[in-house]
């Protein structure tokens, strides 16, 4: 694969939302047409991931380059100008489930039809991924699902914002430490499933896992507690595999503010875009 190195010490990210010009320090951005899938979370939707790709978009780390609906017969509905293969400019994929709230089993079996297409249509070998919420955990299923699967590009990097890997079982009285040493205190049946399965993820594959914290005393987002966002920082760690966390604090940690958090925006770029 092809790569443009561009070094830069500033990418500007001019947000939306605010108007406001953010300034990111950063390293070295690889330009390469490894494309970035990001994943809505339940009752998601086209916009739910537009704020990031957008301000992305706009300090030109990336560029979007594909719309991709799942329908729930596997099918897809497909939005793009491209022929034979993405640009040489960091594409990203804004990929959207018809059934929105469907389970996390369904979910992944989408987003192997998903990545079926691209791997066949477009010759993709690798695919970076960013879910928030339950777009984080379906990708993880997918991961330790599919991976082994030959028609299956592979995962480069996995960045879940606010996702549930440990449902949302609320213990407030177990540490950050604590959960990032020895794992939840308690573990629901489906943090035990991903210990299961934890053997199939590909060796090669990154993790960057993002929660929310809302105040000191409440060790979550509103929404997802620490112990599920951070479920399974300690099963990858235990199984030598890449992995960093980041806990956003204060109001800017609620759940649903997290995807279109600045600190979290800046935090996705450097993580997938950065040497």
């Amino acid at each position: 694969m092809k790569k443009l190195k561009i070094l830069s010490f500033f990418l500007l990210l001019f947000l939306t939302a605010c108007q406001k010009p953010v300034t990111i320090e950063t390293k070295e951005v690889t330009k390469t047409n490894t494309p970035t899938i990001f994943i809505h979370g339940y009752s998601g939707n086209s916009n739910t991931m537009n704020t990031m790709i957008k301000t992305l978009e706009k300090s030109t780390v990336t560029e979007e380059e594909m719309v991709i609906r799942v329908f729930e017969d596997g099918t897809l509905d497909v939005e793009t100008d491209l022929k034979n293969e993405f640009s040489q400019n960091n594409p990203s994929i804004n990929l959207i489930f018809d059934n929105n709230t469907s389970s996390q089993w369904h979910q992944a079996e989408w987003i192997k039809s998903a990545l079926t297409y691209l791997k066949a249509e477009f010759k993709v070998e690798k695919v970076n991924i960013v879910g928030f919420s339950m777009g984080g955990i379906s990708s993880f299923l997918y991961m330790e699902t599919f991976s082994n699967d030959s028609t299956q590009p592979v995962v480069e990097k996995l960045v879940t914002i606010g996702a549930p890997f440990n449902e949302f079982i609320d213990d407030n009285e177990q540490s950050e430490e604590s959960i990032l040493e020895k794992g939840p205190a308690q573990i629901s049946e489906q943090l035990a499933n991903y210990q299961t399965l934890i053997q199939n993820l590909p060796s090669e594959s990154r993790y960057f896992l993002i929660g929310g914290q809302i105040s000191d005393d409440k060790l979550s987002d509103g929404t997802v507690p620490l112990n599920s966002s951070l479920g399974i920082y300690s099963l990858l760690k235990q199984n030598n595999f890449f992995v960093k966390h980041q806990i956003i604090l204060g109001n800017e940690g609620k759940h649903s503010l997290l995807k279109k958090n600045p600190e979290v925006i800046q935090l996705v770029g450097n993580f997938i875009f950065e040497n």
